[in-house]
């Protein structure tokens, strides 16, 4: 088996005897080593580095991924062709350098007027790519790809997360005492909905939370909670994002009857009127000074006449002496 082996080579080379044809065959797997290792050694001169292998952005911000290349010297642009990509289940192509010139031809619509390379940086060795108005679906792995006397890339991840933020409520009477209180948000992940009354016992199974998800990939999630309620109770509704570790709380308030309510509208009022009667003493008063200080006034100036009258009668008695 070993001749029809040597037999084989020595028809693709020749050789003198079938010893020279062992030697071939133990010094064929140690070249190819050699090639090989050389080749990883040379390609090793030039690698691509990632700073930050993951970016946690919100949603709708701005997120700007770096990736760093060895320069050695002044940039010779014409050399230089970069590559973003994001890897989903298809590969949709973000930004193309090409022997340093931009080439938006392939550019996938999802990235069309949000992405921007910085290029003043690539002389430092830097590929900055920016992203403006980051959606939820630029979530995902990019490869950043760099071709410069040499080739090499890595792999970024981008996570977007939108907390809940805002929360609106209602708080509507069913009558009998009985009340429909409401709080609605929207973020991204899911989030879960948690009732408690002011003494923080959990009334959660007791409400009816419901979830809808738009274009925009957030969740928007509406929970009503309807309970008979005493006296100027108050209520929590908590958004618990569990991915994120993240909450978000509301209170609501429910007043037990209309006495209370028509008491607050008549404080109201009692106040408002307090308020103008305050202003308009106010202005009474400083209408009385003004005049108080007129007068006093008024009677300096009678007082120095009547002085001046009566020395230039005392003038005139001295003169007739």
């Amino acid at each position: 088996m070993f001749k029809v082996i040597c037999c084989a080579v020595d028809q693709v080379i020749p050789l003198p005897s079938a010893y020279s044809c062992s030697i071939f065959t133990m010094e064929k797997p140690l070249l190819l080593y050699i090639f090989v290792f050389h080749w990883h050694f040379l390609n090793a001169l030039f690698t691509v580095e990632a700073p930050q292998s993951l970016y946690t952005v919100e949603y709708g911000s701005n997120v700007t991924m770096e990736c760093t290349f060895p320069v050695n010297g002044q940039l010779k642009f014409r050399d230089l062709s970069v590559s973003w990509e994001k890897k989903d289940e298809f590969r949709k192509e973000v930004y193309v350098l090409l022997k340093g010139e931009e080439d938006f031809s392939s550019q996938h619509s999802d990235f069309k007027g949000r992405i921007k390379l910085l290029k003043d940086k690539l002389n430092f060795g830097q590929s900055l790519l920016q992203i403006t108005d980051v959606k939820l679906r630029d979530a995902g792995f990019y490869r950043c790809l760099i071709d410069y006397r040499g080739a090499d890339y890595k792999m970024i991840n981008l996570k977007v997360k939108a907390p809940y933020r805002t929360i609106n409520q209602g708080v509507v009477s069913t009558g009998d005492k009985e009340w429909k209180l409401t709080c609605q948000s929207e973020g991204y992940p899911k989030a879960e909905v948690i009732w408690q009354n002011e003494k923080y016992q959990d009334l959660t199974d007791k409400a009816n939370t419901s979830y809808e998800t738009g274009d925009d990939q957030l969740y928007r999630v509406t929970s009503t909670l309807t309970i008979k309620s005493r006296a100027d109770e108050f209520f929590h509704c908590i958004f618990w994002n569990e991915e994120l570790q993240e909450n978000t709380s509301a209170i609501l308030y429910v007043a037990d009857s209309a006495e209370d309510i028509l008491w607050t509208k008549n404080r109201r009022f009692v106040g408002a009127i307090l308020i103008v009667t305050a202003l308009f003493g106010s202005v009474l008063l400083f209408t009385l000074c003004i005049r108080k200080e007129l007068s006093k006034n008024e009677d300096k100036h009678n007082c120095r006449d009547v002085s001046f009258e009566e020395e230039d009668l005392k003038y005139k008695q001295v003169e007739k002496t």
